[in-house]
């Protein structure tokens, strides 16, 4: 008999979802959609332990439970107590759960949390299994933590538990940062998006704690994202660990141990060489990387074929005013048509008004959600 297949939702960064569908669907997952903010598949369990190891971009995989209609709690108890739970929630786990009501009859977030409590307490119950479904105590560490997302909509009830337990973009390896740090999901959807897929050589010239080049590494290596953290389906009572050690040991052994082509990060500062070595030291990477202590305006372009060169480069508070801010991008995109042509790029900027100062041919402009700005990501060539 066959396990039946599941339906799954992995969130993203605005932007970023054609890069996670196709993530998706190389690693085999069916039905790929493309939503707003993320991207719907189908597959099994082990499909869910595949999308959280090696999804680049995505900042969460969660699993779909349930979903029906209620407009009273008790509609809501009904549907919600014949979930199996004794499959998804360990008793002794506690359970987060984020409510978002609108256009309903179910309105009252704390109501729709108490009749869901209730109804996995009677449900696990019946199993004879544990009934600790209380929330986290305050001050308590949250690592351990299940999330339950519930989504109603027009009286329409959807219920996902977050398989993955902290931020994917919290990949274990970045424990040293230099300022202004780039999210790792972020940057790996940056270079994915540029076309980057290892074969070309890579630099990151204001590497800062070094996000860029090792998430590079980390693609063109062909090494799982998520290798070297825990996730919270391994707390699940349907947890299959010779499965999950099965795939963790299949891509360890598939991974490339030489890089095709170079990656170069390099920094003016000393501390931000020192951290984005550390961090690539963590990520198994630091052999793969030629880091080193230089001033992008000064320095030339690393051998002798184009590639792709990623930048974040320094903006707002980092450098004092806007003009200040203005008159570096001009000066970036000047060194850009100067020692760079042929050469492929990927730059982020707080503004468009910083985008077109660059003075380059912009291919794409891409939107995206960071640390409480709205960023562009702009890709080209140099001519």
């Amino acid at each position: 008999m066959h396990a039946p297949a599941h339906a799954w939702f992995a969130p993203c960064a605005p932007g970023l979802e054609p890069a996670l569908a196709q993530e998706l669907s190389a690693l085999g997952a069916d039905d790929v959609q493309p939503e707003a903010g993320g991207v719907a598949f189908k597959g099994k369990l082990d499909v869910g332990y595949l999308a959280n190891l090696w999804l680049r971009t995505a900042n969460r995989v969660l699993l779909r439970v349930a979903a029906f209609g209620a407009r009273r709690p008790e509609d809501l108890f009904r549907h919600a107590v014949q979930v199996p739970w004794e499959l998804l929630v360990a008793g002794d786990v506690p359970l987060r759960f984020e409510v978002t009501a609108f256009e309903s009859w179910l309105k009252r977030d704390d109501l729709i949390e108490a009749t869901l409590r209730d109804a996995i307490r009677k449900r696990l119950s019946e199993q004879g299994l544990p009934t600790q479904v209380a929330d986290l105590p305050p001050g308590e560490d949250a690592a351990l933590l299940q999330r339950v997302q519930v989504r109603v909509t027009n009286d329409r009830v959807t219920l996902s538990l977050d398989s993955s337990g902290e931020h994917l973009h919290r990949r274990g390896y970045r424990q040293v940062t230099a300022k202004a740090p780039l999210r790792e999901n972020l940057a790996a959807g940056a270079l994915l998006l540029a076309g980057y897929d290892g074969t070309m050589p890579l630099l990151d010239p204001m590497c800062g704690s070094g996000t860029f080049s090792i998430e590079g590494a980390l693609i063109a290596r062909k090494l799982p994202p998520g290798l070297h953290r825990r996730f919270m389906f391994e707390h699940w009572p349907s947890f299959r660990p010779a499965t999950w050690e099965f795939i963790k040991r299949k891509a360890v052994d598939s991974s490339l141990h030489e890089l095709p082509t170079p990656i170069v990060a390099r920094d003016e500062n000393g501390g931000a060489v020192r951290a984005a070595t550390a961090n690539a030291e963590r990520a198994d990477v630091a052999q793969s990387i030629s880091i080193s202590q230089g001033d992008f305006f000064k320095e030339g372009a690393p051998g002798d074929l184009p590639g792709l060169i990623a930048i974040n480069p320094p903006y707002g508070v980092r450098i004092g005013d806007e003009a200040s801010t203005l008159a570096l991008y001009r000066r970036l995109g000047n060194k850009l048509k100067q020692a760079y042509a042929g050469w492929r790029y990927v730059i982020l900027a707080p503004s468009n008004d910083l985008t077109d100062a660059l003075g380059l041919p912009i291919r794409t402009r891409v939107l995206i959600p960071h640390g409480g700005l709205k960023i562009t990501l702009v890709f080209g060539e140099i001519r």
